[in-house]
């Protein structure tokens, strides 16, 4: 049976954070964009094969910084602080039956604007694919709260991007029996292909 991909992933990358993701990864300055979205994407498919969407989906990754995530968190949440990463979602998606999904993770809050702007480094997409949601990891946020979690930049970035695809699938982590649901998945996935993931995983940005 041939192999259908349920979630293609579509990375953009704010040029303050190109330097930093290159110079942690050590990928080669013509590849390591292309590196990092082929390892989202391997993730990804590892975890969309376990709990296929009802159809192909496209999924837009956005890499930036602190001050950039804290404006949509503090204009979408009424935060006025960074966070890690912020999952923006469709509401005419038809989800995987999934626990308790959120207001928040089903996508009733959209982005206003494409959310990588001009002069960011990335791939516009797949124009036949319609869209599961948006996912806006802070790399700089990752980068520090990837020691206090266990990881490395590259294992961190990866739970975060599982962790946010899993929030626009449906999955909720509102209790710790929720939390613990979620972050096993994204564990689980990571595991399988190689890297050390750690089941101790939280989002820790409120402390650092």
């Amino acid at each position: 049976m041939p192999y259908t991909r349920s979630l293609s992933v579509a990375l953009q990358v704010a040029p303050e954070v190109a330097p930093l993701l290159q110079t942690e990864f050590e990928y080669a300055e013509t590849e390591w964009q292309e590196r990092l979205n082929n390892a989202v994407q391997a993730a990804v498919d590892a975890l969309t094969n376990a709990e296929p969407l009802a159809r192909p989906y496209e999924l837009a990754l956005y890499l930036t910084t602190d001050a950039e995530i804290r404006a949509l968190n503090r204009d979408y949440r009424g935060v006025d602080a960074p966070t890690d990463v912020l999952s923006f979602g469709y509401a005419d998606v038809a989800l995987t039956p999934s626990p308790s999904p959120t207001l928040w993770a089903r996508g009733e809050c959209v982005p206003p604007r494409p959310l990588a702007g001009e002069g960011d480094t990335g791939g516009e997409g797949n124009p036949d694919l319609p869209p599961l949601g948006d996912l806006v990891i802070s790399v700089e946020t990752a980068r520090r709260q990837a020691p206090l979690n266990g990881h490395d930049l590259l294992t961190e970035v990866l739970m975060l991007a599982l962790h946010g695809t899993l929030h626009l699938m449906g999955y909720d982590d509102s209790t710790d029996a929720a939390r613990a649901a979620m972050n096993g998945r994204a564990v689980s996935v990571l595991r399988t292909l190689g890297y050390p993931a750690r089941e101790e995983w939280h989002s820790r940005y409120e402390k650092i």
